[in-house]
């Protein structure tokens, strides 16, 4: 399979130096993981990674390539844009197509091996909250709370204590230990 097709690319014209970033992150990444391009432009290249869980979208990563500067970190899941500040693994750096496609393979095998573990809360035999973390930082990727098979009286308990944002999204945090962790994905 040739590097357009890998990247999920169709006809669109790539500059020289796009087309060596490419090759240079395929060569570093082999087949282990499979970022595809979410914007091209004669100035521009973006090259997402997703790492999801079964059913579930955790996070997605973003190479931003222009020029000889390539901008690494995570990216919103739903727009592709990297947050207004760099998150402590964000970097932006200048170099040769292999230095850069050295640089964003690092961050991208970096998320694709981080431990993800899934909490879950049961009443009556049934999984009423799932919350996904990264094991390694307890960050929370995402979660899940089914108010009509929770016990009876904990979801206005959890709203009257503030465990509760945007439109009414209960939050795990309010619920305590849950009574499954289960491994998603990576080692510890």
């Amino acid at each position: 399979m040739d590097d357009r097709a890998f990247y999920e690319l169709e006809d669109e014209p790539l500059a020289a130096r796009q087309a060596e970033f490419l090759a240079a992150l395929r060569r570093r990444l082999g087949d282990s993981l499979r970022p595809y391009c979410g914007e091209l432009s004669e100035d521009t290249l973006l090259l997402v990674l997703d790492v999801d869980a079964p059913d579930v979208a955790l996070v997605s990563v973003g190479l931003l390539v222009r020029g000889d500067e390539l901008q690494g970190d995570r990216i919103s899941i739903h727009h592709l844009n990297f947050p207004p500040a760099p998150t402590r693994d964000g970097f932006t750096v200048r170099g040769s197509p292999g230095e850069l496609a050295d640089r964003g393979g690092a961050l991208f095998e970096y998320f694709a091996s981080r431990p993800v573990v899934r909490h879950e809360w049961l009443h009556r035999g049934k999984v009423y909250a799932t919350c996904y973390l990264f094991e390694d930082s307890g960050e929370r990727l995402s979660q899940m709370y089914r108010s009509d098979w929770a016990p009876r009286g904990q979801e206005t308990r959890l709203v009257a204590e503030g465990f509760v944002h945007g439109r009414g999204w209960i939050q795990t945090r309010g619920l305590g230990d849950p009574q499954r962790v289960v491994r998603v994905r990576g080692s510890q």
